[in-house]
């Protein structure tokens, strides 16, 4: 008897409890040119209704409502005004604004966003607004719910919030697929101000094709990211990858940035950063660009940083590009790591690989203290810079060495395209990005580098490789590569030893009556095939 009792309570509370959800649940659903709007009775809200452009008024100041959205249209937004904290349930919905951000929740108290499991949601805000942000929050979101969340922002950032901003462990994935500004922004311009920063902890972060910051936690903002994926590519001057105005700790997580431009960071502090764990993989090109930076800016309340600590994130940086001269003739140097004070590196694997300028790519303005971790840098064996080239195509490519086994994927070879003896494209994965000044059907040569031994190799293709703009040669399978095999100095017809025959064929590539397909006459590597690479191939038949 009293089980049963017990259980008759249960699910009286049950009930109430959903009776309770329903109430507080008000309820926007868009089709095409018109929003419909669910409120329950006891819910003091008021909305405004114009086609799908949809206003909520909240006047509680102690009950949570839930705002639930579906359906699409492709000229609705929303925005809703009050002064409690609220929860806004995302459950496929895709609204493309007509007139300023798709959503606007101009309530400064925690906002609870959750993307409903499963759902795909997308927004959008109008081109020719004023607004912030696609979806913008003058409080603090919360991101969570295993869903999928599209935003492109036309006008400035794609996610902003003038507080914090958090993303939290349960959270699925949001992409970025755009933004003029940053993709995802927060900060309100107050120092010393507790409500500033950038959290997350789970879910993860794809941003792309935008111009401002991948992630930007601004105005004397923090940042933490202790899990989760965050991808980000980037472009333009001074832009960086992830940024933060003041401390930023990363202890957890997986950042896979990648940022071309001059002057810029994949990851930039304006005080403080310390690198505890996860795994870092950043690649950088253009001019005077950093791998990872830590300065010390004065800025009102934020002075005297620029400390980096590495105790125990693993990076990888690949670092392109060249020093940036400035219109007043001073020089920003290129770095993988730089630090404007100490650099204290404790525990975590960083390896460099620096193919653009010939400066240290790990650099302190000040000291670096040493008491764990490893530390290594390989430089490049032939400067490359792709910003130098107009044109480009990709080739897939696998090597081997004189111990007749393939190379498919190390990082201790490094592979180099060469057209007319200039560099064009360095990999170290085999995929190989191969640039050009013109869209000239040039004979692409290839080149290998042992970073384990310091040992160079000329590389000879199974087929004649020419340069063809924006095609794809071979493919990532081991099956579809180009195979390029070592070859011998001086063996002009390449077949396996050096000998008069050489001669012979190198005459005739000077002559014109035979191509140099395969990029061997060039015997001196002075990028020009003449008389004197005859005096060399001689010489080296001879032994001297």
């Amino acid at each position: 008897m009293k089980l049963r009792y017990i259980l008759t309570l249960l699910l009286m509370l049950c009930i109430c409890a959903s009776r309770a959800d329903e109430g507080d649940t008000i309820r926007v659903t868009f089709n095409g040119g018109e929003a419909q709007v669910s409120i329950p009775s006891s819910a003091q809200v008021v909305a405004n209704v114009e086609g799908a452009h949809v206003s909520l008024t909240s006047t509680t100041s102690i009950e949570e409502y839930v705002y639930a959205l579906s359906g699409s249209t492709p000229d609705g937004s929303l925005t809703i005004t009050g002064t409690y904290k609220l929860t806004l349930l995302l459950q496929g919905v895709n609204i493309t604004s007509g007139r300023g951000a798709a959503i606007d929740v101009e309530c400064g108290k925690r906002i609870a966003v959750i993307v409903a499991n499963g759902t795909e949601n997308w927004l959008t805000d109008c081109p020719t607004g004023v607004q912030k942000a696609a979806l913008y929050f003058t409080g603090h979101p919360e991101f969570e719910g295993n869903g999928t969340l599209n935003v492109t922002g036309l006008v400035k950032h794609a996610i902003a919030a003038k507080e914090e901003l958090k993303i939290k462990r349960s959270a699925g994935t949001i992409n970025v697929l755009g933004a003029v500004g940053d993709g995802i922004h927060c900060g309100k311009g107050k120092a010393l101000n507790e409500h500033n920063y950038f959290e997350m902890n789970g879910g993860v972060v794809n941003i792309t094709n935008i111009g401002g910051d991948g992630i930007d936690s601004d105005d004397f903002g923090t940042m933490s990211i202790t899990g989760g994926s965050v991808n980000v590519n980037v472009s333009g001057e001074s832009v960086s990858g992830l940024k933060s105005d003041s401390t930023m700790t990363i202890s957890g997580g997986h950042m896979n940035i990648m940022v071309d431009g001059n002057d810029s960071e994949g990851v930039r502090t304006n005080y403080d950063a310390h690198l505890l764990g996860g795994q870092m993989d950043i690649v950088v090109s253009g001019s005077g660009s950093k791998g990872i930076k830590s300065k010390d800016k004065a800025n009102g309340m934020v002075h005297d940083g620029g400390r980096l600590t590495l105790g125990g994130s693993n990076i990888t940086i690949y670092s392109y590009g060249s020093d940036l001269m400035n219109a007043d003739s001073t020089e920003t140097k290129i770095r993988a790591i730089s630090a404007d004070r100490t650099i204290t590196r404790s525990a975590g694997d960083i390896e460099i690989f620096a193919y653009g300028s010939v400066h240290s790519p790990y650099h302190t303005d000040s000291t670096e203290v040493v008491t764990g971790g490893t530390l290594t840098i390989h430089r490049a064996p032939w400067p490359f810079y792709h910003g130098e080239f107009e044109h480009s195509m990709t080739a897939h490519v696998s090597a081997v060495l004189f111990s007749g086994l393939p190379i498919l994927v190390s990082k201790n070879l490094a592979i180099g395209a060469f057209i007319q003896g200039k560099c064009v494209g360095v990999a170290t994965d085999g995929y190989l990005r191969i640039h050009n000044l013109t869209t000239e059907d040039d004979i692409v040569t290839f080149r290998g580098y042992d970073f384990s031994t310091g040992e160079y190799y000329r590389l000879a293709a199974n087929q004649p490789i020419r340069f063809s703009p924006y095609s794809t040669i071979g493919g990532p399978s081991a099956m579809e590569r180009i195979l390029l095999r070592a070859r011998l100095q001086g063996d002009v017809n390449i077949d396996g030893s050096v000998s008069i025959g050489d001669v012979t064929a190198l005459v005739n590539i000077i002559l014109g009556k035979e191509e140099d397909e395969f990029g061997m006459a060039d015997v001196n590597e002075d990028g020009e095939v003449t008389i004197a690479d005859v005096t060399t191939l001689v010489n080296i038949i001879l032994g001297r």
